[in-house]
């Protein structure tokens, strides 16, 4: 299985003020969210953000199909997570466990999505919920990352949740175009799209990470765990309710909200 530890946020990557404020907003609905609650984050990655959940979850879990992401994770969270390896398609969980799925910025790296949100269905209690983030493939200067096979639309994600059997589906636009773009990040973005396409960010060095600072602007090394004072701030925090039905090219990125 690939491992994806070369694409994965882990501490002390050099991290844009966008990347940050993204994250912050995502764990930020899920501690909201999981107050109480049994939870498990899908592809959590090197657990960055599992600390703000540790508090809050009545109890929390996690996986990831890479282990060498989870050593980080664990590094960081020590035995205050129960974290596993597994293939998000075929989960190790018991059916019914959890009241709360969290999955970020993962669902496009996988072969067989629909496989995954019936695995999230399974394992969620009746009323249970399921979070899902994903960047928009119609955003004006959207570009695929590495490694990744589909990036779904509104309406496919709909689609996608509704056949697995989700009630109550939601989606939501974050990072509208006119708010994130001022001029200067609209011909920073250009940048990114051409370094993004010739695959130059892949690697990690002196030269990649200046010429990441010219596409992307002030850059901050990412923590172990994010901070309990971590904050969402304009124009990270809108969230704009979105038809399902209609693909959307205002949003970044894309939040579904479903219930079992």
């Amino acid at each position: 299985m690939t491992d994806f530890l070369t694409i994965t946020e882990t501490p002390g990557a050099l991290l844009t003020v966008e990347q940050l404020g993204r994250m912050a907003l995502r764990y930020s609905l899920a501690a909201e969210m999981a107050g109480g609650r049994r939870v498990l984050e899908v592809a959590c990655g090197a657990g960055v953000g599992l600390g703000l959940l540790i508090g809050v979850a009545r109890s929390l879990a996690a996986c990831d199909c890479s282990t060498s992401a989870l050593a980080l994770a664990h590094q960081s969270v020590g035995k205050q997570v129960m974290l596993t390896a597994a293939d998000a398609q075929q989960l190790p969980y018991a059916t019914g466990a959890f009241d709360l799925i969290l999955s970020f910025e993962a669902i496009y790296y996988l072969p067989q999505p629909a496989a995954f949100l019936s695995e999230c269905h399974r394992l969620l209690s009746s009323g249970g919920r399921l979070l899902v983030s994903t960047s928009n493939p119609h955003w004006p200067f959207f570009v695929p990352g590495a490694l990744s096979v589909h990036y779904p639309s509104v309406p496919e994600l709909a689609h996608l949740l509704q056949k697995a059997g989700f009630q109550n589906v939601a989606l939501y636009g974050s990072l509208p175009v006119e708010r994130s773009l001022s001029p200067l990040g609209a011909m920073r973005a250009q940048v990114r799209r051409l370094l993004l396409g010739i695959g130059i960010f892949r690697h990690d060095n002196a030269l990649t990470r200046i010429l990441k600072r010219l596409g992307y602007g002030t850059l901050t090394p990412l923590p172990p765990l994010l901070p309990a004072s971590l904050r969402v701030v304009n124009p990270f925090h809108e969230l704009t309710p979105l038809q399902p039905d209609r693909p959307d090219r205002r949003h970044r990125v894309l939040f579904a909200l479903a219930e079992k």
